[in-house]
């Protein structure tokens, strides 16, 4: 069920980009979704994920993160347009 949800919410994004911005906000939506997307679909294996070094050989990633977590970055991400739309709507009132 929240797949389904989020993906319908990226495809009215998606139109919305497409009709208000032409082909380049598009691609840039689609881009940014799909990093929002990868977060709450695959947020398990995402959270599990150890590594990446730094030139001095030190992990970037030392522990594994709450599936749970990352995923709720990725609605966090993928509801911030919205958000931020809410909150403007309020302020000019």
């Amino acid at each position: 069920m929240l797949k389904k949800s989020s993906l319908i919410i990226a495809i009215v994004y998606l139109i919305l980009a497409l009709i208000f911005g032409g082909l380049e906000l598009f691609l840039i939506t689609l881009a940014s979704l799909i990093v929002a997307l990868a977060l709450i679909w695959f947020g398990e294996e995402m959270g599990d994920y150890i590594g990446g070094f730094h030139r001095i050989g030190k992990p970037y990633i030392t522990k594994k993160s709450p599936g749970s977590l990352v995923s709720l970055f990725g609605w966090a991400l993928l509801l911030l347009p919205i958000i931020v739309m809410l909150l403007k709507l309020t302020q000019n009132k």
